[in-house]
């Protein structure tokens, strides 16, 4: 269980705050220390003609691959009833790219950009933690998609799985701030640790 804040709550805050909804999380995650060198999917992300092209794809100005050694490249894997609540990210931008779809669920819904640097707008966040589905955006993800979406201010989530297929997705992150890290908090829960392996990441050549 946890909040779409990806935080410990605030519980100074009232009952009905957004910051104090929970909702079911289940996922499993191979983390970004625990893929080889040689791996296809590490590959594609610390390839630079795809980092250029999703920069340009932003226009955003710069962006830099995340900096941590468990999130800043994931695959996230999904089984029977595992599914992923309202949440946003911890960092600017995700790159998903769908593997393997599930027989039924696996769905990415999204509402662009909820909330800003400038305003929560914590009213229509929990409006569509509620039920709410104006401006939700349900996409499916079809092997081969390659989705780009600004985690940070976009609540999004993925509705259950079922079918005995699992939903297999690789989540690559960046950032407009070079250096960022996730908290020790989602670290924990969903790597089980806060400190990678012994081997650190070998950059890939970028070429």
């Amino acid at each position: 269980m946890g909040t779409a804040y990806l935080e410990v709550p605030d519980f100074t805050l009232p009952d009905d705050h957004p910051r104090l909804a929970w909702g079911h999380y289940a996922v499993g995650a191979v983390a970004y220390d625990q893929f080889p060198a040689d791996s296809r999917l590490r590959r594609i992300y610390e390839w630079e003609p795809l980092r250029r092209l999703v920069e340009d794809v932003l226009d955003r100005g710069p962006i830099y691959r995340y900096a941590d050694p468990f999130g800043a490249l994931n695959l996230a894997v999904m089984g029977d009833d595992d599914e992923l609540q309202w949440h946003f990210d911890q960092t600017d931008f995700v790159v998903s790219l769908a593997i393997q779809a599930p027989v039924r669920g696996g769905d990415f819904e999204v509402v662009p950009r909820i909330r800003s640097v400038d305003d929560e707008r914590y009213d229509a966040v929990a409006a569509v933690l509620a039920g709410e589905r104006a401006g939700v955006v349900t996409l499916p993800m079809v092997p081969g998609t390659l989705l780009v979406f600004e985690g940070r201010h976009s609540l999004h989530r993925v509705s259950p799985i079922a079918g005995g297929v699992a939903r297999y997705v690789g989540l690559l992150a960046y950032d407009t701030v070079p250096g960022t890290m996730g908290s020790d908090l989602l670290a924990e829960s969903r790597y089980g640790r806060t400190v990678p392996y012994d081997s650190p990441p070998v950059a890939w050549p970028a070429s």
